[in-house]
């Protein structure tokens, strides 16, 4: 059996819909698939907290802010300490990592990625309650 590689990004995917995420991500890690993260925001103690916090399972994690401050990228922070960088490099990293991994497939919700990958991924959109 050929092992799969899936990517799930965390905020407006997994957070959004955290029981859905929690039972597929068990199920693929338990038959012997990976999860990894790709996510923006840095692999922190909050953040693993957080993804712990919802039941989630993974074998990887992977940060775009981690990844370019490792490589001397520069970066800035706003004044909520969220991370900003050359917007062409940031969108590009995710589907670098992918390629790079052998992504099967990895969900997200920006769209801004789309011509950076070569790996499939579901773009999760929100649909508005008043549509």
């Amino acid at each position: 059996m050929k092992k799969h590689k899936i990517g799930l990004d965390i905020h407006g995917v997994i957070d959004k819909h955290q029981e859905f995420f929690k039972i597929l991500s068990h199920a693929l890690v338990d038959a012997g698939h990976e999860v990894h993260i790709i996510t923006g925001i840095s692999e922190t103690k909050e953040v693993i907290d957080e993804l712990t916090g919802y039941g989630l399972k993974w074998t990887h994690f992977f940060s775009i802010t981690d990844h370019h401050l490792s490589i001397g990228t520069e970066i800035e922070y706003d004044g909520q300490n969220r991370p900003y960088m050359d917007p062409h490099k940031w969108d590009k990293t995710k589907g670098w990592y992918c390629k790079e991994h052998g992504i099967d497939m990895h969900f997200d919700d920006s769209n801004s990625y789309h011509d950076h990958f070569e790996t499939p991924y579901l773009l999760m959109l929100k649909k508005d309650k008043n549509e």
